[in-house]
């Protein structure tokens, strides 16, 4: 898939997550991955849909506000 689109879903979670006050490493202990998997998505790495799922529900909001 696209860097961009990747990179774009990255910056949307950290928007958010920064936006609810939540740390990478809150983040990583909720969706059940490591702060280091949190930060590489973050900074554009492929994810599954899964993971992508959990972490807008951790964040509160409907999974397509991460792929806008």
């Amino acid at each position: 898939m696209n860097k961009e689109f990747h990179k774009k879903v990255g910056q949307n979670i950290k928007k958010l997550r920064e936006e609810k006050g939540i740390s990478q490493f809150k983040l990583a202990v909720e969706a059940d991955c490591t702060p280091s998997t949190i930060a590489g998505i973050e900074a554009g790495v492929n994810t599954t849909l899964a993971r992508l799922y959990s972490i807008a529900k951790i964040l509160d909001v409907e999974p397509y506000k991460l792929l806008k």
